[in-house]
């Protein structure tokens, strides 16, 4: 990947997941910024909403650490919560959770790790994922480090829903598992064995070192030999770098990550805030 990052073939591979006509949700920096490329590039009626969900369809603008107050001006409307809720069950929310365990199933899990009573670490909670189950199709997910930590034979906590009797108890018919994407590949579904699959390797990944860093067996009718994830375009490249994401927020969801990273990005964001007052009129 001389020519690119794997951040950015992460956020060109996550873009082709949206659709138009919906709100476009990411939770990660790197999903974010897919849902933004996706609007510039493929989807543009699709609609964007701030952190806090609260504005919506702002102009694109590169990304920022302090956003809320940035993109809320340039909102078309604003959404209340009873709104909001509205367009989940109507199916009008698409988006990229950050979870930190998923399963062979798709179960996923956001709340803690270990048992519930006796966590070994307690996590952000479920928070609307329950939700967004009865609401929207399919539920993507970005995991960050492909390790056995995240892919897991089974989730210590259920947030999201996979396939098994569960759902078929429930008759839950939405809210599907969708695709997965990690710093080793592109991940979807067998559905009728309701096991995940691998569908690319991102460049110079084999199949032995994904199976090494997954806790459960991958199912042998799928084979050892996997296309690859595609490159970004040039256009998607000069998009991410030149118009999204100039400064290079991408890098705290990378191996460059650190406290000096953020900082030094905190100062620089919070030095052309004041620029910008300063000549205001």
């Amino acid at each position: 990947m001389s020519d690119y990052t794997l951040e950015e073939l992460l956020i060109a591979r996550m873009a082709k997941e949206f659709s138009g006509e919906r709100i476009a949700v990411g939770a990660t920096i790197l999903s974010d910024l897919s849902a933004r490329l996706a609007k510039a590039l493929y989807v543009p009626d699709a609609m964007l909403l701030t952190h806090s969900r609260a504005a919506a369809d702002p102009v694109l603008t590169p990304k920022g650490l302090n956003e809320e107050w940035s993109l809320t001006p340039s909102a078309a409307s604003f959404l209340g919560w009873p709104e909001m809720f509205d367009m989940i069950a109507q199916g009008m929310l698409q988006i990229w959770i950050g979870t930190v365990q998923i399963d062979k199933h798709g179960n996923s899990n956001i709340s803690v790790v270990g048992t519930w009573d006796k966590p070994a670490v307690q996590l952000v909670g479920a928070r609307g994922v329950p939700d967004d189950l009865w609401g929207c199709e399919r539920l993507c997910y970005h995991l960050r480090k492909h390790n056995k930590r995240a892919f897991v034979d089974k989730v210590d906590f259920v947030c999201g829903l996979g396939y098994g009797p569960e759902r078929n108890r429930l008759k839950l018919d939405r809210g599907w598992p969708g695709t997965v994407v990690s710093d080793l590949g592109v991940f979807g579904w067998d559905e009728e064995a309701g096991h995940m699959k691998i569908e690319t390797l991102h460049p110079g990944v084999t199949f032995a070192e994904v199976q090494a860093k997954t806790e459960f067996t991958w199912p042998a009718k799928h084979g050892e030999s996997f296309p690859e994830t595609a490159a970004p375009t040039e256009e998607e490249l000069h998009w991410i770098r030149e118009k999204l994401d100039p400064r290079g927020i991408r890098r705290l969801e990378s191996t460059e990550a650190s406290d000096e990273l953020l900082q030094s990005l905190w100062a620089e964001e919070a030095l052309q805030i004041l620029k910008t007052k300063r000549v205001s009129p």
